[in-house]
């Protein structure tokens, strides 16, 4: 299950990256990862959504074979964040854009405590925390960066514990 849950992070790590660079590269820094969807046209309309769901559904497969048990933490924020893509025509009324914050809110807040209550780690959540107030106050773009480095810790901390402790 190791390999399984490695694959799949690695997978959906990739697919972000990839995403991101090419948005950068084509439109620049945009207000939001999110926000950046609007910017797609036909075929890559839908490349935004299916990213999305790449790294929510490894996220939640992480939540399944990370322990011997499953880990709701992990799945509630691999849902959260499947559910952004879901909801990711944000724009188009209230009922949409508050699907979408509530999902990416309570993805990241999900995955962030994870790191505590599911591993007994309070420093890593913290740092998650710490630095998320870091970015949300101090960037330029300030959604943009919240969430990239939201997304970066996230993996790089589930990376860590499908090492270290499967």
């Amino acid at each position: 299950m190791k390999a399984l849950v490695i694959a799949s992070l690695f997978t959906a790590f990739i697919a972000l990256v990839v995403y991101l660079t090419a948005i950068i590269a084509v439109h620049g820094i945009r207000k939001s990862i999110s926000d950046s969807n609007y910017f797609l046209q036909k075929p890559y309309k839908l490349v935004f959504e299916i990213v999305m769901w790449i790294c929510g559904l490894s996220i939640i497969i992480t939540g399944l074979f990370i322990k011997e048990t499953v880990d709701w933490w992990i799945i509630g924020g691999g849902i959260g964040v499947f559910l952004v893509g879901v909801f990711s025509d944000f724009k188009r009324n209230i009922f949409i854009r508050i699907a979408h914050y509530l999902s990416a809110i309570g993805g990241f807040t999900f995955l962030g405590l994870s790191y505590y209550f599911s591993f007994d780690n309070i420093g890593f959540t913290v740092i998650v925390a710490l630095s998320a107030l870091i970015a949300s106050a101090f960037a330029d773009k300030r959604i943009w960066c919240l969430e990239l480095t939201m997304a970066i810790e996230i993996f790089a901390g589930l990376f860590y514990l499908a090492h270290t402790i499967m």
